[in-house]
């Protein structure tokens, strides 16, 4: 009987993953408010009876999505090289520019996270991941340079990244992408507003 049921969860955790993988599937040649459940469940081979089981909505397969998609772009983001900064701007604007690289490249991710369609609940939960992007900011600068005290680090790293996201997100509803222009401007006024708070020249890091 045990091993019954592991090989019932297996199955179900299998199918699961089929259908949020079948969503981004959908979501890369398609529109967002164009897709339903049943379509996902048809992309993913699965009966629609069986989805439901799973997600009693799509827009908890969007949800499942998203999560997945954060982890990978906090992934890809933390394989970014920022050696030859001369300045943390520099490294600012190479992390905006892996970033735009990354929706750029997953338009899945780009619908789900800084898309106009998005539902607002999965924009919502993004913004909690964003905290863990602007650490991941802080740290590749920190890297390099001598930070000050500031009061209130996560926050000012967070308002910084949700710059950028602005900058993509109106990229993405003029041009249907992140064009090279949007993502110099991104890094651009990220910079502006962490200049508030950071000199210009910052010591270097300790070896």
């Amino acid at each position: 009987m045990i091993g019954l049921a592991r090989r019932t969860q297996e199955r179900g955790r299998t199918r699961r993953a089929a259908l949020v993988e079948a969503s981004r599937k959908l979501l890369r040649a398609r529109e967002i408010d164009e897709i339903s459940l049943t379509d996902i469940a048809e992309e993913a081979g699965i009966p629609k009876s069986s989805a439901y089981h799973f997600f009693s909505h799509v827009l908890e397969v969007f949800e499942a999505a998203a999560g997945d998609i954060e982890a990978e772009l906090q992934a890809w983001l933390e394989e970014l090289s920022t050696e030859g900064c001369s300045d943390w701007r520099q490294v600012v604007t190479r992390f905006t520019g892996r970033g735009a690289a990354y929706f750029n490249g997953n338009r899945d991710a780009m619908q789900l996270l800084i898309g106009p369609k998005s539902p607002a609940a999965i924009k919502l939960k993004d913004r909690q991941n964003d905290f863990a992007i602007a650490a991941q900011l802080k740290d590749d600068i920190s890297a390099h340079f001598q930070l000050p005290e500031l009061a209130d680090t996560p926050e000012i790293f967070f308002r910084g990244i949700e710059i950028a996201d602005l900058f993509f997100g109106l990229s993405v509803i003029r041009h249907g992408h992140i064009t090279d222009d949007f993502d110099r401007e991104a890094a651009r006024a990220t910079c502006a507003y962490l200049s508030l708070y950071l000199p210009v020249v910052l010591p270097r890091a300790a070896a």
